[in-house]
């Protein structure tokens, strides 16, 4: 979530759903989850959705961002971009580096530095805070409605 925060410049969800259960017979006495569906919506207007599933092979993690000119699909080592317009060939790119070594080397740079981190403890916070709201609506089988400003989660 991170990502989308950053990219869309929104820390604040105002509703999170979850709909998941245990659908794979992995015997091994799970009780959370081995598939979920969510969907998150931000005071700027747009929703954020999230998938994931337990089962190996899948696909690797991304992100697509659905927008009036087109859509941004991007995973930890490319990006594709694809015009809104009828016809429209997909712009890949490659992302040089790996992104968890970046990752570290900034935070060990910040540490002699003193500077903030690119992902700081409050886009951490931020974050996680999307994650614990939709395991909330899991768990209450519930929209949760949440205030960003004030932190808190609304009645209803």
């Amino acid at each position: 979530m991170d990502v989308v925060h950053m990219y869309l410049e929104d820390d604040g969800p105002v509703a999170a759903t979850a709909a998941a259960g245990i659908y794979h017979d992995m015997q091994d006495g799970r009780t959370a989850p081995d598939t979920i569906h969510l969907m998150v919506q931000y005071r700027k207007g747009f929703t954020v959705t999230f998938e994931s599933t337990a089962l190996p092979n899948m696909p690797d993690y991304h992100i697509e961002f659905l927008g009036t000119e087109g859509k941004l699909w991007i995973n930890r080592n490319r990006y594709e971009f694809l015009a809104a317009e009828k016809g429209a060939v997909p712009e890949k790119t490659s992302i040089p580096g790996d992104i968890t070594t970046d990752h570290v080397q900034n935070f060990l740079e910040c540490c002699r530095s003193r500077r903030m981190p690119t992902a700081d403890a409050y886009i951490g916070h931020r974050s996680v805070q999307v994650s614990h709201l939709c395991v909330q609506s899991y768990l209450e089988k519930r929209t949760i409605r949440f205030d960003p400003d004030r932190e808190e989660v609304l009645p209803g």
